[in-house]
């Protein structure tokens, strides 16, 4: 394709597959697209260096989109076809342009200013911190483009002193306490009051390393909320929210509560103790030593080592497990932080104390352990994810089982479809019309999972199974782990 017209021709074709209705308007020398009264976009040709170069601007876009930076109109996937040097598309930003204002007079039917006066802007998630030192609070936002529902306010707050010693390092003199901090760790924009920046200042700056600070990643006190508002510019800064805090207008922002609980807070390392060791073991349980899954613990114990057999508590019950790594780590090294993980309840002496659990010495068996002693560790994992399944006859009772699951938030998600189900009972084939239900969950609630649905189902033999997601996407994984309680 090399022509102005055949690239007008396909590009309305685009328009006619995606979009429910548009309007074209010629104007002097280019063509305006008026999409669904949403987006409107300008394409005109230009010749340069003896080449035809052809222009898309999107000079609006008026989705009101929850995560900001993903507009529903999409006319880049198009050009992006043609782009050879001679296609260039430039998305819209937000802002009300003067060649917006001048297209506006030459076609009054486009209504083009009054449509983006109109407009609420980008719907935007904001994550909220606040940090009180002397009867003083501090707040900082964040601005992320899908924050909402798959990361949680702990997971973003530990980059908050990141982004606060990024600042203070490439703006050595500035008057921190007199700026609202600007910085983009992970993705995440963080924007930090005078206040906070002022108790961040005293409380970690002032008395630590910064490659003590650097391994720092959780603020015991800190306390988080969710809020939202529009912005009609992606770069906007939410400046009015600070004010609003600071005066006491707190109507619109969610409820603020304590990101860490207090057995969190009890177990949090101290930076200074970051050099401090912990004793971690890594442990499999034996009613699945079978399974590739390898879980960790906290032992005051030293004397645990590979091959012991230790009681541990897993989602309320007390279980046996098997050894199969002990080592030590410094605080800022562990391989699950502290404050989530869990002591071993204590060492399993000898054999007859552990036949009291109903195991003998030769259930140990047939477990080869893996030497790592001259190679590379493997990698474990402290949690495994799985898909828990079952069927039922009765809508009630699976919407029940799903509503349990949820609110006690055992799972992170639950499907629930139509099945037809042939199977064998009391001696011959039976067919049934059912519900199957499907639940996303992590390994260590699937027993009390199982507990749950068989103190609700109404079938004689539940049918409940399990199945290991071996291949997971580390957003899935944030996902199910946010969503799943402790």
């Amino acid at each position: 394709m090399n022509s102005f017209k055949e690239f007008l021709i396909e590009f309305e074709k685009y328009l006619e597959k995606k979009f429910w209705n548009f309007k074209k308007y010629e104007i002097d020398d280019y063509f305006l697209y008026d999409i669904e009264k949403i987006s409107v976009v300008l394409i005109e040709r230009k010749e340069e260096f003896s080449k035809e170069h052809i222009i898309c601007k999107e000079l609006l876009n008026l989705k009101n989109e929850k995560y900001y930076n993903y507009p529903d109109i999409k006319i880049k996937p198009f050009c992006s076809k043609y782009i050879k040097e001679w296609v260039t598309f430039y998305p819209f930003k937000g802002k009300i342009t003067e060649e917006l204002k001048l297209i506006d007079k030459k076609q009054p039917s486009l209504k083009l200013l009054e449509r983006y006066e109109n407009w609420e802007g980008y719907g935007v998630v904001i994550a909220g911190f606040q940090l009180e030192n002397n009867n003083e609070k501090g707040y900082a936002f964040v601005k992320f483009s899908s924050i909402c529902g798959i990361v949680e306010l702990r997971e973003v707050a530990k980059h908050l002193l990141d982004a606060y010693i990024d600042f203070t390092i490439e703006n050595p003199s500035v008057n921190i306490e007199n700026e609202k901090v600007i910085k983009i760790v992970n993705e995440f924009e963080f924007m930090i009051d005078k206040t906070m920046a002022k108790i961040l200042n005293e409380r970690y700056i002032k008395k630590y390393s910064i490659d003590s600070l650097r391994k720092a990643k959780e603020i015991a006190d800190l306390k988080g909320f969710w809020t939202s508002v529009y912005l009609k510019d992606k770069k906007e800064i939410p400046y009015d929210l600070f004010n609003d805090l600071e005066n006491g207008k707190t109507e619109d922002i969610g409820i603020i509560y304590d990101i860490y609980t207090n057995n969190m807070k009890s177990r949090m390392p101290k930076i200074e103790d970051f050099d401090k060791e912990y004793y971690y073991v890594t442990v499999l349980y034996t009613d699945n030593l079978d399974v590739y899954g390898f879980y960790n613990y906290l032992s005051d114990d030293k004397s645990v080592k590979a091959g012991d057999k230790v009681l541990v508590n897993r989602a309320g019950d007390d279980v046996v497990a098997l050894v199969t790594k002990a080592k030590y780590y410094l605080g800022a090294e562990v391989p699950f932080p502290v404050s989530r993980t869990k002591q071993i309840i204590k060492k399993i002496e000898n054999d007859e104390e552990l036949q009291k659990y109903g195991y003998k010495p030769e259930d140990f068996a047939g477990y080869e352990f893996y030497d790592d002693e001259d190679e590379d560790e493997p990698e474990y994992y402290h949690y495994l994810y799985y898909i828990v399944t079952t069927l039922c006859d009765k809508q009630e009772i699976a919407d029940r089982i799903s509503k349990t699951l949820m609110e006690k938030k055992l799972v992170a998600g639950s499907q629930i479809s139509k099945v037809r189900s042939d199977y064998w009972w009391g001696g011959k084939i039976e067919t049934k019309e059912e519900f199957k239900l499907e639940f996303r969950t992590r390994a260590d609630k699937i027993n009390e999972i199982v507990e749950t649905i068989k103190s609700i189902h109404d079938y004689q033999v539940p049918a409940i199974s399990r199945t290991e997601i071996r291949c997971l996407t580390e957003e899935m994984e944030k996902w199910i782990d946010e969503s799943v309680e402790y």
